[in-house]
């Protein structure tokens, strides 16, 4: 790790996602800033002290390097890689195999998940978009990821692995493939190239939409 990535000093709004260029080697294991230690003992500074507020999440999506270009998170569930924009994204988190809600054993709602001490309802994303069954998003590289649509209740699903921001410049963004399943299809933007073939850019209105959904059926 570079003495740049492990300076405390405002490193979020440098390197990290807080309107840094995402360079930080710390995102490599934390995913976001807010997972980091060295954030999280500013953050207690910062109560005891009167200062400036920090940039709100969505500056996130802004890198100095591309100015213009708006970044993903991106995952994956199964063996398919998806990019969802940051707006409603409030938690990665390690997996946790959720509870179940009695009376609810069926159906795409996997139960309750703790996150930060409160409890919250689990979708399988992964089956809402068939792309694969609920058992290939366990392991140790698996993350839950917990959502906020706007007016309602945090909603959280299981990925099969994280690996963080990547931004995205509008002259990439390709048609979506016939081939893609419905489900999944419905859901996207549409695609750029990647290291692993092709990400899938999700739609986050159609995404909570299909989330919510889910959750009744």
């Amino acid at each position: 790790m570079s003495a740049e990535s492990a300076s405390p000093a405002n490193c979020w709004r440098r390197i990290g996602v807080y309107g840094g260029d995402h360079s930080c080697a710390r995102l490599e294991v934390e995913i976001h800033c807010r997972n980091c230690s060295v954030f999280r003992d500013a953050a207690r500074g910062l109560l005891r002290r009167e200062a400036e507020p920090l940039p709100p999440l969505t500056s996130a999506l802004f890198g100095r390097t591309h100015q213009s270009a708006p970044s993903v998170l991106v995952f994956r569930l199964g063996s398919q890689w998806l990019g969802l924009g940051c707006q409603h994204i409030a938690e990665v988190a390690v997996a946790q195999t959720p509870r179940r809600v009695a009376h609810r054993v069926g159906g795409r709602m996997e139960g309750l998940v703790a996150v930060r001490g409160e409890l919250h309802l689990c979708v399988s994303l992964i089956e809402v978009m068939q792309l694969g069954q609920r058992d290939q998003v366990s392991g140790e590289r698996s993350r839950l990821l917990l959502l906020t649509p706007p007016q309602a209740a945090p909603i959280a699903f299981r990925a099969s692995e994280v690996i963080g921001l990547r931004p995205i410049l509008p002259q990439e963004i390709e048609e979506v493939p016939a081939t893609l399943a419905p489900a999944l299809a419905a859901c996207l933007a549409g695609v750029v190239p990647f290291e692993h073939g092709r990400l899938a850019l999700i739609r986050d209105d159609v995404l909570l939409q299909a989330l919510e959904e889910a959750l009744y059926g």
